[in-house]
């Protein structure tokens, strides 16, 4: 399927040159709908969702007017549709108003692909190799839709074309990751076909902890100031915080549950809580952002290909960029893109 649609956006040039345009835009109508009615009406995986997923384009008036004749501009509107598959209400093959390549491609994002996210408790050495010290891997699911990491009952809001990865459990199963001095934290999204032939990282981000612990506290005295006078000192603020991490260049964000736990281990690694009057107590940052899987003896079959012990030279350029990024203020800026 994918070698498909790189062969046929590899003839879209000279099919431009060869036809008119209306011989083009028919020419991929063909192609697009063949490839829905082939790949996601036709050939059905045992594991594959039941549902299918139309990207519809209608035309709305916007309020101003403009052109020579006073005419409203029109402005196209971007709606998802889902159907069951064997729903008596399908669209139509060839329907007009769908957009059979992006319905492709939404359809390939969310059935054809699996996902997993690492996050990672890292050290940077001076020869520039990044350094894991406790990494936690999860597979996610892909959605059109988002809600608020911190209220989960809501109900999800469309965001399409910007696709989530949401982790509703992170507070159970992320509880034993800890940043601390010195270190970062480092998170990244792999993307792979169903027979992992095929894998790439489609967002990496890396935040130090003095940048990620000047947000956190920044927001919690915020925070609990207002807490105290909107309820007259009587209700104790809740030290969770939500922050995001930008990727390279912008380009994506993770965004991450941070709270600040007590313990007497001073070791870089250390996660565990010391209550021995003897030991120091200091402050460490934990985030919740990204649920763990069970570390096991033996690598799986399916693994973060960046996140290793020691970083390819090539990709330590693109955590850098990130790293510089979010270090700075633009981190503390609010996004609603995705």
């Amino acid at each position: 399927m994918l070698r498909a649609i790189a062969e046929e956006r590899g003839r879209l040039s000279l099919r431009r040159e060869v036809c008119g345009l209306g011989c083009f835009k028919d020419d991929r109508i063909v192609f697009w709908t063949w490839m829905f009615s082939t790949y996601f009406m036709e050939k059905w995986a045992p594991r594959q969702d039941d549902m299918l997923f139309y990207v519809r384009r209608k035309l709305a008036y916007s309020g101003s007017e403009s052109g020579a004749d006073g005419r409203k501009a029109a402005e196209p509107e971007v709606e998802v549709e889902v159907y069951r598959r064997d729903s008596k209400k399908l669209p139509g093959l060839g329907d007009p108003d769908i957009d059979w390549e992006e319905s492709v491609c939404l359809n390939l994002i969310l059935q054809k692909l699996d996902y997993m996210v690492t996050c990672a408790v890292c050290t940077r050495a001076d020869g520039g190799d990044i350094h894991i010290h406790k990494k936690k891997s999860q597979q996610v699911f892909a959605s059109p839709s988002k809600h608020p990491m911190d209220s989960k009952g809501e109900e999800s809001k469309i965001s399409y074309p910007n696709i989530f990865f949401m982790i509703d459990s992170f507070e159970e199963v992320f509880s034993d990751m800890t940043v601390g001095e010195g270190e970062m934290v480092c998170v990244e999204l792999v993307a792979s076909d169903k027979t992992n032939t095929f894998q790439g990282v489609i967002f990496q981000g890396s935040i130090r902890y003095e940048a990620l612990k000047k947000v956190y506290d920044n927001r919690v005295s915020v925070a609990a100031r207002m807490a105290q006078k909107m309820s007259f000192g009587f209700y104790k603020y809740s030290n969770m915080e939500f922050v995001r991490m930008k990727g390279p260049q912008g380009k994506g964000h993770a965004e991450m549950a941070v709270s600040r736990v007590s313990t007497g281990d001073t070791s870089p690694c250390g996660t565990e809580e010391d209550s021995s009057p003897a030991s120091p107590m200091h402050e460490r940052v934990t985030s919740f952002s990204t649920p763990p899987t069970p570390e096991r003896n033996n690598r799986p079959a399916f693994f973060s290909p960046s996140l290793k012990r020691k970083v390819p030279r090539n990709r330590i350029a693109e955590m850098k960029k990130s790293h510089s990024a979010n270090d700075s203020e633009e981190f503390f800026r609010e996004d609603n893109g995705g």
